[in-house]
């Protein structure tokens, strides 16, 4: 299939089946001026993406990331519409390519935990005994059971199962705990959508069940998806919401994106591999092999050891997670992520709502995780709540003066103050601050009272809030039309969990098939649930403070330095970086004075900065003096750089740290 052909089949602008529409008179709906603004917007986007693609070559991976995170903001605020296009989509997938061998390649941060269980790395087989006793061993676990996702009991499958239940069994249990919270939602909107239900446990292997879960490659959310994919397939994200992080809205994304990657490939195991891959990569691989097997691509060099693993360890944690304590995995079920949901007509505070709702910010926070920052967004807002909490909230937020809905905090503005100055001190943006006040930046003027939302929050685990929410019936996010049936995952004994009636059924060696249930049952608490007494106190990543010696602070750049290197070591936003120094976004010279905010990290001290991981060559010098510089021994710059002689010449970079 041509590229450009799978590119329009994937995001919608070519049906798949049935006759061609008949011809329509062509309507121009856009000016010309947006049109030549798209063009040039587009022209910077490959130009970003071919210099990203340049330094990757060139083994220089500090501008290579400046360049993919400049991509990455630039398409932040592009439309569906220019996003579908062909020429983006081919664009967005290079630089999806970029970041993930960036990631790939980049140390793993201490402590920084793996959102997923996606295996770069290659896995040796089981064989001979080994693989006849974990065969045996799946087969007597899945006596009764069904499947709607087809599984291959191959050797690879098997491995997965036999690492699943040993090496990698503490990651399981925690991830099919986090998925006992989610697990009901999820199988019934991929029922909705017309999709397997067992691809539920896809989230295994992308986050663990995580909606905090982001990725070195900016994949957000338990489903990780990046930017322009989740837009593309309804999930918005600003200043104050991030919809990649919403359990209900991304499994309905995600539902719909394994459809389509369905409808066009027809075979589920290559819908999952585009799903990892990306859709253009696997059909490059398709072309080049000639085959499309997918078990014959993942003996070939075209696939990505990930994606040659993602098949497998899919079909293992589908068997493991519907049978957990079949394989001996002890997994303490949580209460469901079921909430009502109260319309907020105006920006609030989450702690204001928190007692109209009688709870308390952190059960809000865990039942809307794509909030940003303590309140609501602008405008009207769809909350949820704890179950039996709408009507009350509701009454008291009926009551409540509009005054009285935010906590904010009041600053006036004064002479000599500037809307970027004041956006600064309050670490926000400056199109936040006018947004939560509905004012425009010309009515930014001395004596204007102002409102001060709060600087964005730290997420929080679900797991460790989903005690405090009730159990009952589940409501869903938006009007879904009633199933005969609402499928349920099995509780920690194993048993086996029914197809709807009419799914169809795939079994394995050993099965047979198991009769349908007539009735939706829910399995029974747990016996001994978490007290809620207790505080819930989750892990706090270091909170920036701010400095008041650092108002309107700068540092002076050093060889080697770029943006993106001095907001990861200052801990600041990118995107907020960016904003304040739009010339050095396009060049960054060493004496350059970038503009900071106002805040420091409490981990980093003032005035410090990442040590150089590379420099450029001027014109007169030579290795030795390189190497006084930064303290290095010249042997070690040519082992680097593998570099045969002594020379180098002006304008030349060299990595300042091993391979």
């Amino acid at each position: 299939m041509p590229l450009p052909l799978l590119t329009a089949l994937l995001w919608g602008t070519v049906p798949v089946l049935g006759p061609p529409p008949s011809p329509q008179p062509q309507v121009v709906v856009a000016p010309a001026r947006a049109l030549e603004s798209d063009a040039a917007r587009l022209a910077r986007l490959r130009s970003l993406v071919e210099a990203a693609e340049q330094a990757l070559e060139a083994e220089d991976e500090d501008t290579a990331e400046a360049r993919a995170d400049e991509a990455d903001v630039l398409t932040a605020d592009w439309s569906p519409e220019l996003l579908r296009r062909l020429e983006v989509q081919d664009l967005l997938q290079r630089l999806k390519e970029v970041q993930e061998q960036l990631s790939a390649e980049a140390p793993e941060a201490p402590g920084e935990a793996e959102p997923g269980l996606k295996a770069a790395e290659e896995v040796i087989s089981l064989s001979g005994e080994e693989l006849r006793s974990e065969l045996e061993k799946v087969r007597v676990a899945e006596q009764g059971a069904t499947y709607d996702f087809p599984i291959d009991l191959n050797d690879k499958v098997l491995t997965w199962v036999s690492l699943f239940t040993t090496t990698k069994r503490g990651f399981m249990e925690n991830a099919l705990g986090r998925a006992s919270v989610y697990m009901p939602m999820i199988r019934q909107v991929f029922a909705e959508e017309g999709v397997p239900q067992d691809l539920a446990y896809l989230a295994v292997i992308e986050s663990g069940f995580r909606n905090e879960a982001k990725s070195r490659a900016k994949a957000v959310g338990m489903w990780q998806f990046i930017r322009s994919t989740g837009r593309i397939y309804g999930l918005t994200g600003n200043a104050w919401i991030e919809e990649r992080r919403d359990p209900v809205k991304s499994a309905r994304a995600a539902a719909r994106y394994l459809k389509r990657l369905y409808e066009i490939s027809g075979d589920w195991y290559l819908a999952a591999s585009g799903y990892n891959a990306g859709p253009l990569t696997l059909e490059r691989a398709i072309q080049n092999i000639g085959t499309r097997n997918f078990w014959d691509l993942a003996r070939s060099r075209w696939l990505r050891t990930e994606t040659k693993n993602y098949v497998p360890e899919l079909c293992a944690a589908i068997l493991v997670g519907r049978n957990p304590g079949r394989y001996g995995l002890n997994i303490v079920p949580l209460a469901p992520y079921v909430y009502e949901t109260v319309t907020v007509p105006t920006m609030t505070s989450l702690t204001v709502l928190a007692r109209c709702a009688g709870t308390d910010s952190a059960t809000l926070k865990a039942l809307n995780p794509e909030l940003l920052r303590g309140s609501t967004p602008p405008g009207s807002y769809t909350l949820r709540v704890p179950p039996g909490k709408a009507l009350e909230c509701l009454r008291q937020l009926a009551r409540m003066p509009a005054g009285k809905r935010l906590d904010f905090q009041h600053y006036t503005v004064r002479k000599g103050d500037t809307l970027a100055k004041v956006a600064k001190r309050f670490r926000l943006a400056p199109e936040d601050l006018l947004d939560a006040n509905d004012i425009s930046a010309r009515q930014f003027k001395p004596g204007k009272r102002l409102l001060v939302p709060p600087a964005p929050s730290l997420a929080l685990d679900a797991r460790d809030l989903a005690p405090r929410i009730e159990r009952v019936k589940l409501l869903g996010d938006r009007p879904l039309e009633p199933l005969p049936v609402v499928p349920v995952d099995p509780g920690p004994g194993g048993a086996s969990t029914p197809t709807a009636p009419g799914a169809p059924g795939t079994g394995i060696a050993g099965a047979s098939p198991v009769p349908v249930v007539a009735e939706t049952t829910r399995p029974a608490p747990a016996t001994h649930e978490p007290s809620i007494a207790a505080k819930v106190n989750p892990p706090v990543a270091p909170v920036a403070t701010r400095d008041p010696d650092q108002e309107g602070a700068t540092y002076r750049a050093r060889a080697g330095d770029t943006l993106a290197k001095i907001a990861r070591a200052r801990r600041i936003p990118l995107g907020q970086l960016l904003r304040l120094n739009p010339e050095a976004a396009k060049a960054l010279h060493p004496g350059d004075l970038v503009q900071l905010p106002g805040f420091a990290s409490a981990e980093v001290p003032k005035g410090a900065a990442a040590a150089p991981r590379s420099h450029v060559v001027r014109r007169g010098e030579t290795l030795a003096a390189i190497g006084r510089l930064y303290g290095l021994d010249p042997k070690d710059l040519k082992a680097w750089n593998r570099m045969k002689g002594d020379r180098i010449q002006a304008g030349q970079r060299l990595r300042l740290t091993p391979r």
